[in-house]
C-alpha cells in the first residue's frame, strides 16, 4: 500500500477554527464520496507547534492507496466528482506539500477508535531532514535499525508509533523530508511528563537523534480517522 502525507496550509482569510470546520465537515464527506480507490483516510487537525521555528500547519493529511497509480489516475469517481471536489478544496486550502511513504507500524496499540470521532489521547507528527553528510539510504537505516528499537525501549508513555520513510516528494519543490514520525500518547501529561524513562533514557535518545537528524519540526495534533480498511468510513462529528 502507498501512503501519501500533506502538510496543509488554509487559505488566509480563514480562522484556524473555520478551516478545521470545512475540513471535517465539509470536505471528509465529499472526499469520501468522490475518492473510490482511497484505502484509508486520516485527518490531522494542527492543535500546536512541538518545535519551535516548525513550520505554520494547519493540518496533516494521511491517504493511502494500493498503488501510486489510484492516486495519479483514478482519484476520482468521475469528472463531475473532480470538480466537486476540487471547488471545495478551493473554499478552504491555501497549498499543500506531499510526499510519498512507506509505512511501517512499530507498536500498534488500540487503533483506530471510533471513525468520524477524535481519537482519544494526543498525537505527535514529526517531520524530519538527513544529518549533513548522511545520505537518505543511511538516514533510514538508522532510523529503521538502530534508532526505532531505542524510541520503543526509553519512551514508556508511547501508545503507537509509526515511521513512514519518504520515497518521494509528489511535486517538486516542496520542504526536503527523509521520514515523518507519528507518536501516540494516552495523554498530554505523559506527551510531556513521561517521553522518556529516565535522565539516562532521554541522553540516549539525543545523542542517537543527533546522529542521523539534522533537522526537526513537529506539531500536536487531534487525530480523526476517516476511513480504515477493515473498518469501513463514517461521517465526522465535529461537535
Amino acid at each position: 500500500m502507498r501512503k501519501l502525507v500533506f502538510l496543509c496550509r488554509r487559505r488566509p482569510d480563514l480562522a484556524p477554527g473555520e478551516y478545521a470546520r470545512r475540513l471535517l465537515g465539509g470536505h471528509v464527506p465529499i472526499a469520501l464520496r468522490h475518492h473510490p480507490t482511497m484505502r484509508r483516510y486520516v485527518v490531522n487537525v494542527v492543535d500546536a507547534v512541538a518545535v519551535p521555528g516548525s513550520a505554520a500547519l494547519d493540518s496533516i493529511g494521511e491517504l493511502s492507496f494500493d498503488s501510486l497509480d489510484d492516486y495519479r489516475t483514478r482519484l476520482y469517481d468521475s469528472e463531475e466528482g473532480r470538480a466537486i471536489v476540487g471547488r471545495d478544496v478551493q473554499g478552504f486550502l491555501a497549498s499543500a506539500d506531499g510526499y510519498e511513504c512507506t509505512e511501517y507500524v512499530q507498536r500498534a496499540g488500540a487503533w483506530p477508535g471510533p471513525l468520524g470521532r477524535r481519537s482519544p489521547g494526543v498525537k505527535l507528527v514529526a517531520a524530519m531532514r538527513r544529518a549533513r553528510g548522511t545520505d537518505h539510504d543511511a538516514f533510514v537505516e538508522h532510523w529503521l535499525g538502530r534508532h526505532v528499537p531505542l524510541a520503543l525501549a526509553h519512551h514508556p508513555a508511547l501508545v503507537r508509533y509509526v515511521t513512514n520513510v519518504v520515497d518521494a516528494p509528489l511535486v517538486p519543490g516542496g520542504p526536503e523530508i527523509d521520514g515523518i514520525a507519528e507518536l501516540h500518547f494516552a495523554s498530554e501529561e505523559d506527551r510531556r511528563s513521561r517521553m522518556y524513562d529516565s535522565g539516562e533514557g532521554r541522553r540516549v535518545i539525543e545523542s542517537d537523534v543527533a546522529r542521523f537528524v539534522g533537522g526537526i519540526e513537529a506539531w500536536v495534533v487531534s487525530e480523526w480517522p476517516c476511513r480504515v480498511p477493515g473498518v469501513g468510513e463514517a461521517a465526522v462529528a465535529t461537535t
